[in-house]
């Protein structure tokens, strides 16, 4: 027995590998550049490598897709070369939709899509062997040997996995041998890239069609009668009691309730999937019951979801997140009215959606080209409220220029266009939202050519491109949270400025040199001819002290040139010349080189200093005379 086992693991392993050969390699492959990846020391932020992990990720589902259907239709070996090239070409698209890395104002839709095309290709490999009119228990049957298979093998590459770095450990710890923290991801890397995919494949049925009874596994049986339905029923009383709770206090449903009821639809349409075979038998009792019931059920449901992301598309206009949650309420409603009615056909589930998510992600009438829409519409309606445009152009438009160092610095005044509170905060909400999902495109038609000549240029440094678009539109710009609507936060934005280490220090023509480091709630360095204060916050000056002499340090100023040119965040080997400036009176002249300095800025308390550090030349041009003692009559 142990030998034939062994055997038919052999044979089942060579047949997934004759059957599914570019699945399996995408699966090889995929896992060998994550095992890379872990080992890469230093990654950069090459996002062409992670770009190609998803792309070969993707692959798995594709070429099975294609091979199980090459396989059902029985076509020759060139229409399954054809196959191939097709499948391998639609991998480069996929790969080349990705933004570059050196695209500096990178979006969330090339990553959005994939994630629609991964969820369309896997519903695809649920009905591909049945697209033509067949028995609908030998689709069930199909299914749910992929199910049952799919869940064996995470579960015993786990297993596997956790077997093996636990030998590790204990290797580690009886002989003291030193293993990398690596081998312990790359195990698991191994087991579920390659292992996972390989037992998988492996259990694909080579026959399609059921020539017998429906084998309902008692286990699956236990798990989706005690366990699914309880668990939806109660969710589905929650929601209920919730849309009851509305109809008697008239309050608006919160959007929350729209992402919950499309979870738990899409849970019970599972569940009813799984109960699909056991509902027709005598035994079905009570299970019969809620089969039919659910559709019905899920209507109100539907309902309330329109109602909730209705408001919040009237308030905040349509954006990616809420188109998808109104196609999937009108999926739903489309599924719910299909079985009342009286069809029967399950593979309308999977086919439905897959076919519904694809043309959503495409064309004008597609998520991202009506929110893009929608939002820019917004915050055109916003801007002319206050009479903000001339000609179709923003009106007091700041306009830039490129610093030596590749810097965008202001030529105008900002914040010359005012808006009030909640307008402001709904126009910064757009610009970043827009950003995010779209791009800043559709805001480029208000700017001048210049601006957007310096937007386009991959040489200029842009570390907050949302900041730059709401300047450069006139507006004060305000980060995420500084909108924050309790006026008791106390959220502090980190502004953090290191100079490159690069250059050595001239000290020539100054006489003296201090270094200083400043923290609040620390002694400072100090002798007796010079000292510095001890500043809190910015705002409380920073004072040196030398030989009696006061001399304030314009950190102040600098940080605000510091803050306009970077903005917010970490900022590491920015050039000297950012940090470094003079400033003299009558008697000295102090050069101050800044190497480093961290300020939290809080709305209410304003900015709060972490540390300054740096070293101060100084030269006297006054020098003080020595103090002598009067001499005595002799």
């Amino acid at each position: 027995m142990r030998l034939n086992s062994i055997q038919r693991l052999n044979e089942d392993a060579f047949q997934a590998a004759r059957r599914f050969p570019l699945s399996l390699l995408s699966s090889i492959l995929a896992t060998m550049l994550a095992i890379y990846l872990v080992e890469k020391e230093n990654f950069d932020g090459n996002l062409q490598l992670l770009h190609l992990l998803l792309t070969l990720a993707l692959g798995i589902p594709l070429f099975f897709s294609i091979d199980i259907f090459l396989e059902k239709t029985k076509l020759g070996k060139l229409q399954k070369i054809l196959g191939s090239i097709v499948g391998i070409f639609t991998l480069v698209l996929i790969y080349f939709s990705f933004p570059d890395t050196e695209n500096s104002n990178n979006t969330f839709a090339p990553y959005i899509k994939y994630l629609i095309y991964n969820l369309a290709l896997h519903l695809t490999v649920a009905f591909i062997p049945f697209l033509k009119k067949g028995n609908l228990k030998s689709f069930w049957n199909y299914n749910k040997t992929l199910f049952i298979r799919i869940v064996l093998a995470v579960f015993f590459s786990q297993v596997i996995s956790t077997g093996i770095t636990l030998a590790f450990g204990a290797v580690t710890l009886l002989f003291d041998l030193k293993i990398d923290p690596k081998i312990y991801a790359e195990v698991y890397i191994l087991t579920g890239g390659i292992f996972n995919t390989w037992y998988f494949l492996a259990g694909i049925p080579l026959e399609f069609e059921l020539k017998e009874k429906v084998n309902y596994p008692k286990g699956l049986k236990i798990f989706t009668q005690f366990i699914l339905i309880p668990l939806l029923l109660i969710y589905l009383t929650i929601l209920y009691i919730y849309g009851g709770k509305i109809i008697l206090t008239w309050d608006w449903p919160r959007g929350i309730v729209s992402y919950l009821i499309v979870a738990i639809s899409v849970l019970g349409i599972f569940t009813n999937l799984l109960l699909f075979p056991y509902q027709k038998e005598q035994e079905g009792g009570w299970i019969k019951t809620f089969y039919k019931a659910f559709y019905f059920l899920l209507l109100p449901l539907t309902v309330l979801l329109f109602l909730a992301i209705g408001i919040r598309v009237e308030e905040y206009g349509l954006t990616v997140n809420r188109y998808i949650i109104l196609l999937m309420g009108i999926w739903l409603l489309g599924i719910s009215m299909y079985f009342i009615l009286g069809f029967k056909s399950i593979k309308t589930i999977p086919i439905s959606l897959a076919i519904t998510m694809i043309l959503a992600s495409i064309g004008p009438w597609g998520m991202f080209s009506w929110s893009e829409k929608a939002q820019f519409q917004r915050l055109e309606s916003i801007l002319s409220q206050e009479d903000l445009f001339e000609n179709g152009k923003i009106k007091n438009e700041v306009l830039w220029e490129k610093s030596s160092d590749s810097v965008l610095v202001a030529k105008s005044p900002l914040n010359r266009n005012t808006l009030d509170s909640k307008n402001l905060s709904e126009a910064n909400s757009i610009i970043r939202y827009l950003g995010d999902y779209h791009g800043y495109e559709s805001i480029y038609p208000l700017l001048s050519e210049e601006t957007i000549q310096l937007f386009e240029d991959k040489s200029v440094k842009k570390p907050q491109f949302d900041k730059l678009i709401a300047e450069s539109l006139g507006l004060t710009y305000k980060s995420y949270f500084e909108e924050l609507e309790n006026p008791e936060a106390t959220v502090e934005v980190p502004f953090t400025f290191l100079i490159e280490r690069s250059n050595p220090l001239s000290i020539s023509g100054y006489d003296h040199l201090i270094y200083f480091n400043i923290r609040p709630d620390s002694e400072q360095e100090s002798n007796p001819d010079f000292s510095f204060s001890n500043p809190t916050f910015l705002s409380d000056s920073l004072i040196l002290t030398w030989r009696g002499h006061p001399v304030p340090l314009a950190i102040d100023k600098q940080f605000d040139h510091l803050v306009r040119k970077f903005g917010e965040g970490y900022h590491a080997n920015i050039s000297p010349v950012n940090l470094t400036w003079t400033q003299s009176d009558a008697r000295l002249e102090v050069k101050i080189l800044m190497e480093g300095i961290s300020i939290n800025r809080n709305a209410q308390l304003g900015d709060r200093i972490n540390y300054i550090n740096g070293t101060i030349l100084i030269r006297e041009i006054v020098k003080e005379k020595p103090v002598t003692e009067p001499q005595k009559d002799s």
